[in-house]
């Protein structure tokens, strides 16, 4: 069978069961990640030399869910910044 799929028009993006009703006085628990990029595209190379890893920023209101990430998926259509941190 088919399932409705809860949409959030501010955030444009789907939304868990979970997510349509919480309980009184709930606070969602978010993180921001720092992850390493290991495979960089032909565009991103020139970021990767010394010792100093490249890595991606994300943020997640499903912090469990971090040790089973594989990927980063990022929008072609985005425009994305590098930023030196020191």
């Amino acid at each position: 069978g088919r399932k409705p799929v809860h949409w959030s028009p501010s955030s444009r993006t789907a939304l868990a069961e979970a997510e349509l009703e919480y309980p009184e006085g709930h606070v969602s628990k978010s993180i921001y990640v720092a992850l390493d990029v290991v495979s960089p595209s032909e565009e991103l190379k020139q970021y990767t030399e010394g010792d100093e890893k490249l890595k991606v920023a994300i943020w997640t209101t499903t912090p469990w869910t971090i040790p089973a990430n594989l990927a980063v998926a990022v929008n072609p259509e985005l425009e994305y910044c590098i930023v030196d941190s020191h």
